[in-house]
């Protein structure tokens, strides 16, 4: 059963440069912003996020000032905030999260949303629930990728690290892999991934935990939608945790911080495999040799 939805909802309106607009983006879902409404201002980018509880604002203002840091031409972003009703969030999403067809066979929607088009696999979403639905570039990156993965190891073995909503294992499994290992280190998170994969009807295929020990040794394919400076992190890790053959794939990962996750994967003796590139936003595949 999908989680019950909060009498009231923070809303977050965060206006910032273009160029800073990416970054904020992604810090924005990494904070439990379900979501983003994202729109032209005169000026700049407006980002609006949800949450659930109050908005993350000082996170959000150290952030701006290592922004700051970084790009120090740019004009500092601003923000406001404001208390909606569930009723004025559920229409705000039923405008800003459609559902969508994401690859040749997947079909992510909301609850609203019953027709399924012919041949697409359908993924039931509430994006009130987790970071994770597919609109963001770097999950829709991801799932590409994992389909064209599992078309070569089908009944893989799947891990998928720093899981959120659980999008990905799902979609493997419905793609045809025979069991997942979905890990976050956020308790939050497994659970809300535990509640979407018994709502999708793949409950029993995917094993949810908040250690990585919980997962085997080796897999057929990892997958993460992490940082890039985490990717790079985790780069021997990954490599290690494949089997012979087995495919990486990651993603959350800006145009100019690709280069350097592809020189540590590669470092780590992992060999590229595919690549995904939208927005701004770039998601690898990399083969471990066989």
């Amino acid at each position: 059963m999908a989680r019950r939805v909060p009498a009231s909802w923070t809303a977050l309106t965060v206006t910032a440069a273009p160029q800073l607009s990416e970054l904020l983006e992604s810090f924005l879902l990494d904070q439990g912003a379900p979501g983003l409404q994202i729109e032209d201002a005169a000026d700049g980018t407006r980002l609006i996020a949800h949450f659930t509880d109050d908005a993350p604002l000082t996170a959000l203002a150290a952030y701006c000032a290592q922004l700051a840091e970084l790009h120090p031409g740019a004009p500092r972003p601003h923000w406001t905030v404001a208390t909606i009703s569930d009723d004025g969030w559920a229409e705000s999403w039923k405008q800003h999260f459609p559902p969508l067809a994401i690859g040749a066979r997947l079909f992510v929607h909301p609850p609203w949303i019953d027709a399924v088009p012919a041949g697409r696999v359908p993924i039931l979403l509430d994006p009130g629930m987790a970071f994770g639905t597919g609109h963001h570039a770097s999950t829709r990156g991801c799932l590409e990728l994992l389909e064209g993965a599992l078309a070569e190891r089908p009944s893989a073995r799947v891990l998928d690290f720093g899981c959120g909503s659980g999008i990905l294992a799902i979609a493997a499994v419905k793609l045809g892999a025979r069991v997942a290992w979905a890990v976050d280190l956020d308790l939050d998170a497994c659970a809300v991934a535990a509640e979407n994969a018994a709502v999708n009807g793949v409950g029993d295929a995917i094993h949810i935990a908040a250690d990585l020990a919980a997962a085997p040794a080796t897999v057929d394919v990892v997958l993460a939608n992490l940082f890039a400076h985490q990717l790079v992190d985790l780069a021997r890790l990954f490599a290690d945790r494949l089997a012979p053959g087995g495919i990486a794939i990651g993603a959350g990962i800006l145009t100019a911080e690709a280069a350097a996750v592809r020189a540590a994967w590669q470092q780590a003796g992992l060999r590229p495999h595919g690549e995904w590139t939208d927005e701004g936003w770039v998601a690898l595949a990399y083969r471990r040799p066989a």
